[in-house]
């Protein structure tokens, strides 16, 4: 312990953790128990030195940790001993590694050892190589597909390291092959997003990532492509979210004491379309040109920390489309709105706000509203351009005192009309035909529901409820026989017409009312071998025409790093 305290500066990872990794799962549970504090969590990932600081602070408070809790701080201490003291102690790397022979080397991959396929490490380069396997069979039944079932094999690589203690890197590849229903992974949020899972001839999808990031220690600077949750909620993130597919970005954080100010830059794309066309050589002869719109994304953060007290951050975001890269959006240090302003208002700004309390241990209170047009003298009036959305949430961790639990609830609310955009045909808050921000969409609620359960170091237990409210937009048959749309602002991708009521009340329109009940398990079997499982259960009801839908998913997963 002595020695990782010494040491826990001096050898710095520059490259990120995977947003989606477990450790800030734990790490957010610590700074609600009050172990850690200024844990800036709003924006995800954070760099690997980050959380092995975070780490070291849990470390030296451990007896206020549960048993369970004491041995997953021992896990991740292992898993993140490189990025806390420079050592690689009782690594597995199967190649050039020092086991003596390979066939040991792979009979190592089942012990509980950090395992790579390849690892190194001398005074200007660090980098540690790893295989990835996935085997996921899942089935469905109900009323959307029937009964449908299908496999995938998902394998791939990651490469991840830092050259001369500033410079990290990361390239993640994977691709999977799939048998059975093609309708069933589309139903996946995360799936969905691949380009080849909607092609019909082909078997398979693909993701990749990459980037290099140099830290300076205040100061960083990134640029590549990966995941970037950015908001304050327990599931929906009303800034960036999972909804989209992964975009590549510039970006840089300036990161002292209580501050921590982020810019972001990002290319997007358009609504996903086509067009047709011939050639002068054959007019006869006609193509289909698929079609999206370079589309980007221009945000920046201040956030400023109050230990045992709260987090408060501001952050402007901008939309621009049908153009090349504007030096306006740029510029780290300008007012967003402003700078739209000076470049002709033709793009789409937002304001947000949020809060995280602190002071009171095992209790977190969050909130956060997003503005995307606002008139004070009407703030309380239904009109349609006062457009804003909120989201209110609340943390227990061992609620009624029960160890080793932790208790999310979360509202979020957005108003008619919320991230669309009437002046631009490109410029909604949105990337191909997914939101942005929270998946429910303008003119929609929705309630969320959390409890995790860990009763050992290596198994984990999520129950997660979600009940969701929406006002779609609808048609009616006119008395010249031709369909009329009725705008109610349920649909990001309309704005509001010059002949569309100027009130636009909550929930009008076309009422759909969801319920999902989600069961989560994942057993560790040993050191990143995982076994996942899960149920859902699903029900759509259309209010409006009193009928209703339901489905059951369920599934099991294998994974891998070899």
């Amino acid at each position: 312990m002595i020695l990782l305290l010494i040491c826990g500066s001096a050898f710095s990872q520059a490259e990120n953790l995977n947003a989606t990794h477990p450790v800030y799962t734990f790490l957010k549970r610590m700074e609600v128990k009050g172990v850690i504090e200024r844990y800036h969590d709003a924006i995800l990932p954070l760099s690997r030195n980050e959380i092995a600081k975070f780490l070291l602070a849990i470390q030296a408070a451990k007896d206020r940790l549960t048993t369970a809790e004491q041995e997953i701080l021992a896990e991740y201490i292992s898993e993140f001993q490189f990025d806390i003291a420079g050592s690689m102690d009782g690594f597995l790397s199967v190649v050039g590694g020092n086991e003596p022979s390979f066939g040991r080397a792979l009979t190592e991959e089942l012990s509980d050892r950090e395992k790579f396929l390849y690892a190194l490490h001398d005074s200007s380069v660090v980098m540690f190589v790893n295989g990835l396997l996935t085997l996921d069979a899942r089935a469905i039944s109900g009323d959307v597909l029937g009964d449908q079932k299908t496999f995938f094999t998902q394998f791939g690589g990651r490469i991840r390291g830092t050259l001369f203690g500033k410079l990290g890197y990361y390239l993640e590849g994977t691709n999977a092959q799939f048998w059975g229903s093609r309708e069933l992974l589309f139903r996946d949020p995360i799936i969905s997003q691949a380009h080849t899972i909607r092609a019909s001839d082909i078997k398979n999808f693909d993701f990749s990532e990459g980037y290099v990031r140099y830290d300076a220690g205040i100061v960083s600077a990134q640029l590549g492509r990966e995941r970037v949750l950015w908001g304050t909620g327990y599931d929906q993130k009303m800034i960036a979210s999972e909804n989209v597919r992964q975009f590549d970005f510039i970006r840089a954080d300036v990161q002292y004491k209580a501050l921590k100010y982020t810019f972001l830059h990002g290319a997007l794309l358009g609504k996903r379309d086509q067009i047709t066309f011939t050639t002068s050589l054959d007019t006869s002869a006609r193509f289909t040109e698929p079609v999206a719109a370079d589309k980007f994304f221009a945000a920046h953060r201040i956030e400023f920390s109050f230990p045992n007290v709260f987090d408060i951050g501001f952050q402007e975001m901008a939309i621009y489309s049908n153009r090349s890269i504007d030096l306006a959006y740029l510029n780290p240090f300008i007012v967003l709105e402003s700078a739209q302003r000076s470049r002709e208002e033709r793009d789409n700004v937002f304001w947000a706000f949020d809060v995280q309390t602190h002071f009171v241990r095992g209790l977190e209170l969050t909130a956060t509203i997003v503005f995307d047009d606002l008139h004070f003298d009407e703030f309380f009036e239904p009109r349609w351009y006062n457009r804003y959305a909120y989201q209110g949430g609340i943390m227990l961790t061992d609620p009624l005192f029960v160890p080793n639990a932790t208790l999310m609830v979360e509202y979020t609310r957005v108003k008619p009309f919320v991230y669309a955009h009437d002046r631009s045909r490109e410029n909604t808050y949105t990337s191909l035909n997914a939101l942005l921000g929270p998946r429910i969409g303008p003119n929609a609620d929705s309630w969320f529901f959390r409890a995790d359960y860990f009763p050992l170091r290596n198994l984990s237990l999520s129950l997660r409820v979600t009940l969701t409210r929406h006002g779609e937009n609808y048609t009616v048959r006119t008395t010249q026989g031709r369909d009329s749309l009725v705008n109610v602002g349920g649909d990001v991708f309309l704005g509001h017409r010059a002949g569309d009521p100027r009130d636009a009340n909550f929930l009008e329109g076309m009422l759909f009312k969801s319920r999902s009940i989600q069961f989560l398990v994942t057993y560790e079997v040993v050191n990143q071998i995982w076994l996942d499982g899960w149920l859902l259960l699903e029900r759509e009801e259309n209010v409006t025409f009193a009928t209703a839908n339901k489905n059951t998913t369920f599934g099991g997963r294998l994974r891998m790093e070899l």
